[in-house]
C-alpha cells in the first residue's frame, strides 16, 4: 500500500533533501508554509506529516494543532532546532505530536522514525475502523430495539386503546420517581422502557376478565397474575432488554413478600420493579375502571402512604409524594376554573350585537374559550360527548353561548401569554383539519379541535409554574419532555389529555393529544395526523416543510400522504391563519378558516 507523506518546510533545500529520502517508498506532497499545507491537507488523505517548527505565518506546532479536527488519524512529526520547549511539551501531551526530531537529524534515525510512524498510523486506522464498526453495530441494535418497542406498543394499542395511555403515564411517573431517587442515566432508560412495556403480558388476558365490571374470582385473578411472566417471556428474546425484562417480571412483587410471581420481598425485588409498582398503582387509582370511578390525587397518595412498608417500598412512595406539582395540576383540571386565564386577548366587542355564526367563529380561534364551550356543552348534555366546536355551540344555543363568552371575556387575563402560541394553535388546527379532509382518517371538525387544543397542557403548566416553564420553553423534543416529567411528574401532552377528558371530549381523541409526540412508539392514525399538523405549524418557510425530520417521513408513509400534499397543506394553512389574524371579524355564516 502506498502512503502519502506531507513535508512542510520554509527552506527549499530541506524539502528537496527530505523528498529525496522518502520518494522511493512513499507518495510525497510538499508545502513551504502552514497555509499551503492546510490547503493541500483539505484535498489529500495524508498518513504522516513532517513539519519544521519555524514556518512562514505560523509555527509547526500551530499547524499540527489545526490539523487535528479534520485529519484526526494522521501521524505528526515535528523537526525542531530552536523551539519553545513548553509549547512542544504541551503539544506532545495533548496528542498533537507523535515524535519530535532535533535538527540536524540523522537520516537513518529519521527513516526508522517514519517507518514506526506509518505503523502507528495503521494501528490508529484499524482501531478507528473497529470503533466505527462497533458504532454502526450499536446503532443497528438500538434501531432494532426501538423497532421491537414500537411493535409492542402497537400491539398494546391494538389490544386496548386505553392500555397504551396507561403504559405511557406509568413510564413517566416511574422516570420522575427514578430521578428523585438518583438513578443512573442507564437505569432511567431501562425504567422508561419497562414502564412502557410492563403490561405487555396482558395481550394474552381475555377481555372478559380485563374489563369485568366486578371483583374477580380466584380463577380469574390467577389468570391475570400470569401477565407479568408472560410479558417477561415476550421480551426475553431481545438481548438489549435484559434489565427491562427483569423489571417487567417482578413489577407486582410486594415489599412484604405477598406479591407475585415469586413472592420476593424488600431489597430482593429489583428497584425498577418497586418503582413501577408505585407508578402503576397511582395511575390505576386515578383513572376510572369498569367497576369504579377514578380516585382523586389526594386519596390516591394517601393510599400509597398507608400501604408503604407492606405493598410498597417506603422510599419509593416518599419519592413519588415528592412530586408536588401533580396535586395542583390535577386540582386545576378538576375545578375547571383556569380556562379564561389561559387567554391573553379580549375576543369580541359588543357581544349582544354580533351574529351567532360570528360568535361560533370566534370560539373556534381561541383555545381557552373553546375549552369552556366544550366543557359546558358536554356537561349540560352528558350524551353529547362531542369534540366539534360548532356542534357544541349549536347544542348550547345563542343565549348560553353569549353568557359563556361574556364570563370568559370578563375574567382574569394572562398578560404574559405569548401571542405566537395562539398563532401556532391556529396553524395546528387548520393543518389538522386539512389533513383530515385529505386523508379521511377522522371528522375534520374534530381534527381542527385537536389541533387547536393540542398544547393546552403547556398553557396550564406555564400558568401554574411560570419560572420552571420559562426554562422548559427553551428546549425542544425529547429533552423538553424529559425535563417536564422530571419537574412535574408528567409532560404537557399528558396534561393536555387530562384537560380534554375533563371537557368531555371522547377518550380516543384526547389520547391522540397525549401521544402525538410519541411518533417513534405509537402508530395510531389520529396521533400521527396530529403530529404531522404540529410539524406543519412549526415550519414557517414553504421550502422547508418538504425537508422536515425523519419522523415526518414515517408519518407520511403511514398516512399514505406525499410531500407535495404536505407542501400544499402548509401553504394553505399559512394563508388561512394570516387572513384570520388580519381581520377582526368575518361575514356572518362563514367559518373563519374558509376566508381567503
Amino acid at each position: 500500500m502506498s502512503y502519502k507523506i506531507m513535508l512542510v518546510d520554509g527552506e527549499p533545500a530541506n524539502l528537496r533533501l527530505l523528498e529525496g529520502m522518502f520518494k522511493r517508498d512513499y507518495e510525497i506532497i510538499t508545502a513551504s508554509s502552514g497555509g499551503e499545507a492546510l490547503k493541500l491537507l483539505s484535498q489529500h488523505d495524508v498518513a504522516l506529516i513532517i513539519t519544521d517548527q519555524r514556518l512562514p505565518g505560523m509555527t509547526g506546532i500551530e499547524l499540527l494543532k489545526r490539523t487535528v479536527v479534520f485529519r484526526p488519524h494522521m501521524v505528526r512529526i515535528i523537526l525542531t532546532g530552536h523551539t519553545d520547549v513548553s509549547a512542544l511539551v504541551e503539544a506532545i501531551n495533548c496528542g498533537h505530536v507523535y515524535k519530535y526530531v532535533i535538527k540536524p537529524w540523522s537520516n537513518d534515525d529519521l527513516r526508522v522514525t517514519v517507518e514506526r510512524a506509518i505503523e502507528h498510523y495503521e494501528t490508529n486506522r484499524a482501531r478507528n475502523e473497529l470503533e466505527q464498526a462497533n458504532m454502526r453495530l450499536a446503532t443497528r441494535l438500538q434501531e432494532m430495539t426501538c423497532g421491537v418497542v414500537r411493535t409492542i406498543a402497537d400491539a398494546l394499542d391494538a389490544r386496548d386503546e386505553h392500555l397504551y395511555g396507561h403504559a405511557r403515564r406509568v413510564s413517566g411517573y416511574a422516570c420522575a420517581i427514578g430521578r428523585r431517587m438518583g438513578l443512573s442515566v442507564e437505569a432511567l432508560e431501562h425504567l422508561a422502557l419497562a414502564g412502557l412495556l410492563h403490561d405487555i403480558g396482558k395481550i394474552g388476558t381475555p377481555d372478559s376478565i380485563l374489563l369485568k365490571p366486578a371483583a374477580l374470582n380466584d380463577e380469574e385473578r390467577a389468570m391475570v397474575e400470569l401477565h407479568s411472566e408472560r410479558g417477561a417471556r415476550i421480551l426475553a428474546g431481545v438481548p438489549e432488554l435484559e434489565e427491562v425484562t427483569t423489571a417487567v417480571r417482578h413489577h407486582h412483587e410486594h415489599f412484604d413478600g405477598s406479591g407475585y410471581p415469586h413472592r420476593l420481598a424488600g431489597s430482593k425485588i429489583p428497584i425498577l420493579s418497586r418503582i413501577i409498582l408505585v407508578a402503576d398503582a397511582y395511575d390505576a387509582m386515578t383513572n376510572p375502571r369498569p367497576y369504579r370511578e377514578a380516585l382523586s390525587h389526594n386519596v390516591a397518595t394517601q393510599t400509597l402512604k398507608c400501604c408503604a412498608g407492606t405493598r410498597f417500598d417506603p422510599e419509593v412512595v416518599q419519592a413519588f409524594c415528592g412530586l408536588e406539582a401533580l396535586g395542583p395540576i390535577r386540582q386545576a383540571i378538576s375545578e375547571g376554573t383556569f380556562n379564561g386565564r389561559l387567554s391573553s386577548r379580549r375576543l369580541v366587542e359588543k357581544i349582544d350585537e354580533v351574529p351567532f355564526p360570528v360568535l361560533v367563529a370566534e370560539v373556534e380561534c381561541e383555545p381557552s374559550l373553546a375549552l369552556a364551550v366544550l366543557r359546558n356543552a358536554n356537561t349540560t348534555f352528558p350524551d353529547l360527548q362531542t369534540a366539534s366546536i360548532p356542534v357544541a355551540c349549536e347544542f348550547l344555543g345563542d343565549t348560553a353561548l353569549r353568557l359563556i363568552i361574556h364570563v370568559s371575556d370578563s375574567g382574569e387575563r394572562n398578560a404574559e401569554r405569548d401571542e405566537s402560541l395562539l398563532e401556532h394553535s391556529l396553524r395546528s388546527g387548520v393543518a389538522a383539519r386539512l389533513l383530515a379532509e385529505k386523508t379521511g382518517i377522522m371528522d375534520p371538525a374534530e381534527a381542527y379541535t385537536l389541533g387547536l387544543l393540542h398544547d393546552v397542557g403547556n398553557d396550564l403548566l406555564a400558568l401554574l409554574f411560570p419560572e420552571e416553564m420559562e426554562v422548559v420553553g427553551r428546549l425542544r423534543g425529547d429533552p423538553r419532555m424529559d425535563r417536564e416529567v422530571s419537574a412535574f411528574g408528567v409532560d404537557h401532552a399528558q396534561v393536555g389529555q387530562w384537560i380534554l377528558e375533563s371537557c368531555g371530549i371522547p377518550r380516543h381523541l384526547s389520547e391522540a393529544v397525549q401521544t402525538h409526540h410519541d411518533a417513534l412508539r405509537n402508530n395510531a392514525p389520529i396521533a400521527s395526523l396530529l403530529h404531522l399538523a404540529d410539524s406543519i405549524a412549526e415550519t414557517d418557510a414553504p421550502q422547508r416543510v418538504a425537508s422536515l425530520d425523519p419522523l415526518v417521513s414515517d408519518t407520511l408513509a403511514r398516512l399514505n400522504f406525499s410531500r407535495a400534499d404536505l407542501s400544499s397543506i402548509h401553504s394553505a394553512t399559512l394563508e388561512f391563519v394570516a387572513d384570520k389574524l388580519a381581520v377582526a371579524s368575518v361575514p356572518a355564516g362563514r367559518p373563519w378558516w374558509s376566508v381567503k
